[in-house]
């Protein structure tokens, strides 16, 4: 959110610029935005919010991948989709936390996602933290010509 702050400096919110952020973030359109960011994110990367690679697939995973037509040259965590189902944001005032279902229950196996992976894997990096800021920005702009101007 830190490009956001320099929008502040022009224009006199009364003190409202977390209320402002948290009423955009509780949008559907700000949260369905924010959730296809991040797991295009991580579908297209198979990093974490850092960088770091989630690993590589088994060769048996990877003639199952196949067989799906899916990735096999990094891990995605959406074999299912059940995962990406469960994204889902909380804004508070001032921002957001992004949060999801990490139990994988394969019928034989239950595993937490988080704990073989991180909590890292729903952080945004620096080219999603971009977008993010470029998409409030413009949520802030429309919200100050329609309340302000």
């Amino acid at each position: 959110m830190e490009g956001i702050i320099s929008l502040y400096a022009f224009i006199d919110l009364e003190g409202k610029e977390d209320d402002i952020i948290q009423e955009i973030t509780e949008e559907k359109e700000t949260q369905d935005f924010l959730i296809n960011l991040l797991q295009d994110q991580l579908f297209t990367t198979g990093e974490d919010g850092n960088g770091v690679s989630l690993g590589d697939y088994s060769p048996v995973t990877i003639a199952i991948k196949k067989r799906k037509g899916q990735p096999t040259d990094r891990i995605t965590l959406k074999d299912t989709g059940e995962f990406y189902k469960s994204y889902f944001i909380v804004a508070y005032t001032g921002g957001f936390v992004v949060d999801a279902d990490d139990l994988k229950d394969d019928g034989t196996s239950t595993t937490r996602l988080f704990n073989q992976y991180g909590d890292d894997v729903l952080k945004p990096n620096i080219e999603t933290i971009q977008k993010i800021n470029e998409y409030y920005v413009e949520k802030i702009i429309e919200y100050i010509a329609f309340f302000f101007l």
